[in-house]
């Protein structure tokens, strides 16, 4: 087995992986893009801080999040739809050019594909991004299957899209593994019965992985 696999007891058949902040270190974009909207709507712009912090549940929930100033907005603002559509214009804009992915990542993707496991992105990113996201990035040929945050009615922590992920490449939840940085990856999986594993120094609200009690726990890939 590959050492990941021996580190956690089992090689599974389905490998399901997050993106921002698992995969791919898209921070700095999407901290460009809240800025540029922030600018236009002459709100306070958020700290770096802040955006690491409320990323994670999609594109929408971070624009109200910035909206409001804080995690849990009481309302939704009056302005939304229109700093969602600048938030999202300006995070085309930038073109990714300053996202980067995390060591390892092209070297496991390579390996998994050689040892024929199937993988697949589950992430909360809109649809319009993610795949091309991939493609610039040139890991998309790795995966079976791309989720992105609109593909269903609902999206992580809902298990809905891992649901659907098993069901596609016909394997048991028991044989799949969901990889995260989040709370969002980790109840997801855990509401499923999908073994998860939690990967450090990714977006989780400002909390250590481990607080979400994944079945393993690593640094990185």
């Amino acid at each position: 087995m590959m050492p990941l696999f021996d580190k956690i007891g089992f090689e599974p058949k389905l490998v399901l992986f997050d993106l921002d902040g698992t995969l791919l270190n898209s921070l700095p974009d999407l901290y460009s893009a809240s800025l540029s909207m922030a600018d236009v709507l002459n709100i306070n712009a958020p700290s770096l801080t802040h955006v690491e912090q409320w990323v994670g549940n999609g594109a929408a929930v971070l624009v109200q999040r910035i909206l409001a100033n804080q995690f849990q907005p009481s309302s939704v603002d009056p302005r939304f739809d229109h700093a969602l559509q600048l938030y999202m214009d300006a995070y085309h804009q930038l073109g990714n050019r300053q996202s980067h992915l995390y060591g390892g990542v092209e070297a496991l993707l390579s390996e998994l594909h050689q040892k024929g496991i199937s993988q697949g992105v589950v992430t909360n990113k809109p649809n319009r991004f993610t795949e091309p996201l991939l493609s610039q990035f040139g890991i998309l040929h790795y995966f079976d299957l791309v989720y992105s945050g609109d593909s269903f009615t609902e999206k992580k922590p809902h298990p809905m899209p891992l649901l659907m992920a098993a069901q596609q490449i016909g394997v048991s939840l028991e044989e799949c593994l969901m990889v995260g940085d989040s709370s969002n990856d980790i109840n997801a999986a855990k509401a499923c019965g999908m073994p998860c594993l939690g990967v450090r120094g990714g977006y989780n609200h400002g909390r250590d992985v481990a607080e979400c009690e994944p079945d393993w726990v690593i640094d990185s890939l």
